[in-house]
């Protein structure tokens, strides 16, 4: 079989590119259309298919901005059902929209079926098909109706399973239905939905052991399945598979020059140019790219011809009975334990040049992500303490020095940030190790480009190298350093009646540090290295906000200890990058801590690697992390590296396999319950970790029955109590040492 010159195109895109593209797009009158799948972006998008070019639409459109959503279009007008608010998926919308993608025009039908995501969406003769879907409770099993004009839904009697991540094609007067997973197994099965009235299961099996994959109809009677994942999300699906729908037979397609990379949440389209069908690949997770193949060729070199009508078995019971057997077939799987991370190209380092930077090279600044654009503040160049500020638009790419209202706060090194809403808060920082130190508090409207400082009822002592983070519209502050004294208190900040708290917290309190990071995951905060006056450090403590417990997590494979590292999160992923140890040895090293796992991995990345260094900035948007600035032991710098990671959210179905398959809507808990119940959670899951937390941190096999004075720290014995100088946690000489007995 000659497969000279046929080969994938990797078209060239123009234009105002989205930032992502993993919503499907549509197609309508030589344009895809596409609405950007983001919780905090709102844009549509046309691209032209004559010239490649991406156009913004609107900018915001009116209505909440979602994830997973699905879409259709008809005559001009995409159709949009279903999505949430945020990537977890735990807010869901049940919101029907009509977007005139010609007249921009927007509105909400009323009367949607209930909120879902992993669903999928057809047009069907003047009507909209939404087929099953999930939550994180319920897998649907339903066929929803809408009739365009009408504004009127119908259910229609639903045979198959329950299923997400499934896709339905349109042929004929026939709706095609492959794959998906009821959330345990993959779904391997193939289903018929004739003129809305019947339901056929196809006895034949699907090849692919993958779901989340695209179908699309080529050649009248071929349907072409490209993508997809296995349910624990480690292999992905690279292989062109047709199933000729009339011979019920499955051919895997050759692969040709320039094959598209494995992937998922992609859009595939099979359209007619002239006298040639092509097919197209459009995006994914992780992937802005465009691919066509001229599959008219492709046709021609693997002897595809059209056979006849679907109809001719499918209104004959007795010829349809001989099309209904397993067909035999043979697949070359993709090579087992392969992963999908392997498939693509991924953790490669980029020098991000298209910025027309404006900032001196400097240390010690802060760089937070607020919406579409990065915030950079303050920080120490090479010749001064600055409190400048800039900002880089992530769709421009481009950097703007900000002249902005209202007093700001004092040139500082040090101060950290954090972001709530369109508002940037940013707390400490100090001129120099002789110089003043800061507890001041400050405001940032990203909107009204104004500063405001907080006048606050109590105040922190001043400090540098602190962990600032917010969680439930609170801030808190933990550890630092003011030059003479290092801390490992614990402030909690209430944005709504601007108080300072100073929180009694318990269990394993992390030792005074400076110089270590902090991130938040599922109401609990990870702090992670620093600088305790003698030695770095290497330890991993989480912090839960529910029960005021701290826990040093048992962990293996810990990166070498440092501070003055950065991190940033991404799903349920912490990412830190460089920092020194106490031998003045930097790191360009990338490690990520899966919170879910509970364990580190080194990350082998690739490209242009950025230099060591320590007093960088890390911050992230979606799945990229961006790298500002820092000091790499000959100089300070102002240069700016991405590097493109792996959403595990995207893939991991642990939360969705325990799942009850049920059709009752389970009622929304208020504020307090859902609190009680994770606390409950916790200490349940907490218990045995807790019972080791009595024991004797130094050796190990007795219970603690010692307190220290006056600190009143408790962590060790009383027998090898008497064989230290100073407490452990807060390093300082105790006046006495206390036996303690346990009634």
């Amino acid at each position: 079989m000659s497969q000279i010159g046929l080969k994938w195109e990797i078209q060239r895109l123009q234009g105002t590119l989205p930032n992502k593209i993993t919503n499907p797009c549509t197609f309508y009158e030589d344009n895809l259309y596409l609405i950007v799948d983001n919780y905090k972006l709102n844009d549509l998008y046309s691209l032209s298919l004559i010239d490649f070019k991406w156009r913004r639409l609107y900018n915001g459109i009116p209505f909440k901005a979602r994830y997973n959503s699905q879409f259709v279009m008809n005559q001009g007008k995409l159709y949009c059902y279903g999505g949430s608010i945020d990537i977890e998926g735990t807010i869901l919308l049940d919101e029907f929209l009509e977007i005139d993608v010609v007249q921009l025009k927007f509105r909400q039908i009323k009367s949607a079926p209930t909120g879902r995501v992993e669903h999928s969406m057809c047009m069907y003769r003047g009507q909209v098909l939404i087929i099953g879907g999930r939550t994180q409770k319920k897998i649907f099993n339903d066929c929803k109706t809408y009739t365009i004009g009408s504004d009127k839904w119908n259910q229609i009697e639903f045979e198959p399973t329950h299923r997400f991540g499934h896709q339905c094609t349109v042929y004929e007067d026939t709706i095609i239905i492959t794959g998906g997973s009821d959330g345990q197994i993959i779904l391997d099965d193939v289903w018929l939905l004739v003129d809305l009235r019947t339901w056929i299961r196809l006895e034949i099996k699907n090849p692919l052991q993958i779901f989340r994959h695209q179908a699309v109809l080529a050649m009248k009677e071929y349907l072409i399945i490209f993508g997809g994942c296995t349910l624990d999300g480690k292999r992905c699906n690279d292989n062109f598979y047709a199933l000729n729908i009339v011979t019920l037979k499955w051919i895997e397609l050759p692969k040709v020059s320039r094959h598209p990379y494995p992937r998922v949440q992609h859009t595939m389209l099979c359209l007619l140019n002239q006298s040639r069908e092509d097919i197209l690949v459009i995006g994914g997770l992780n992937y802005q790219d465009l691919s066509i193949l001229n599959f008219s060729q492709m046709a021609n070199l693997v002897d595809l011809q059209p056979q006849s009508s679907l109809m001719s078995y499918r209104s004959h019971t007795v010829e349809r009975e001989e099309f209904l057997q397993d067909i035999p077939f043979e697949v070359q799987n993709i090579e087992e334990g392969t992963s999908f991370l392997e498939l693509g190209k991924y953790y490669e380092w980029k020098i991000e040049t298209n910025q027309e930077i404006k900032f001196t090279p400097r240390t010690g600044h802060s760089v937070v992500q607020c919406q579409e654009n990065l915030y950079l503040f303050c920080g120490s160049d090479d010749t001064t303490i600055v409190n400048d500020m800039h900002s880089y638009n992530l769709f421009k790419k481009q950097w703007e020095q900000i002249t902005s209202k209202g007093i700001p706060p004092s040139p500082r090194s040090g101060c950290k940030g954090v972001a709530h809403q369109h508002d940037i808060y940013y707390f400490g920082g100090y001129t120099n190790r002789r110089g003043e130190y800061f507890n001041d508090l400050y405001v940032f409207d990203t909107k009204l480009r104004q500063w405001n400082q907080i006048r606050t009822t109590r105040e922190i002592q001043p400090r540098v190298d602190m962990s600032l983070v917010i969680n439930n519209e609170k801030l808190y502050v933990f550890g630092g350093a003011d030059g003479s004294n290092r801390f490992n208190d614990l402030h909690c900040f209430d944005i709504q009646n601007n108080q300072w708290i100073k929180l009694q917290t318990h269990g394993q309190v992390p030792s005074p540090r400076f110089g270590h990071t902090a991130e938040v995951y599922k109401n609990q905060m990870y702090l992670f290295g620093g600088w305790d006056g003698f030695k770095t450090l290497d330890e991993l403590y989480t912090y839960s906000f529910a029960s005021n417990y701290w826990y040093l997590e048992k962990v293996r494979n810990k990166p070498p200890s440092r501070y003055r590292h950065s991190s940033t999160i991404i799903g349920y992923s912490i990412y830190i990058f460089g920092g020194v140890d106490a031998a003045m040895t930097r790191f360009n090293d990338l490690y990520e801590y899966n919170c879910e796992l509970k364990e580190w991995k080194f990350i082998e990345t690739a490209g242009n690697t950025p230099s060591a260094r320590t007093f960088h900035q890390l911050c992230s948007y979606e799945t990229t992390i961006y790298l500002i600035g820092g000091n790499d032991g000959t100089k300070k710098n102002n240069d700016m590296y991405s590097i493109q990671v792996f959403d595990h959210r995207f893939s991991d179905l642990s939360s969705i396999s325990q799942l009850e398959i049920q059709s009752t809507i389970i009622p929304k808990e208020n504020g307090l319950i859902s609190i009680l119940k994770n606390q409950v959670n916790e200490l349940e899951q907490r218990l045995k970790e807790e019972q080791e937390f009595n024991l004797c941190q130094i050796c190990q096999s007795k219970d603690i029955n010692s307190v220290f004075l006056e600190c009143g720290h408790r962590f060790c014995c009383y027998e090898c109590s008497n064989k230290l100088e100073l407490c452990k946690i807060c390093l300082k000489k105790p006046n006495r040492i206390i036996k303690i007995y346990v009634v």
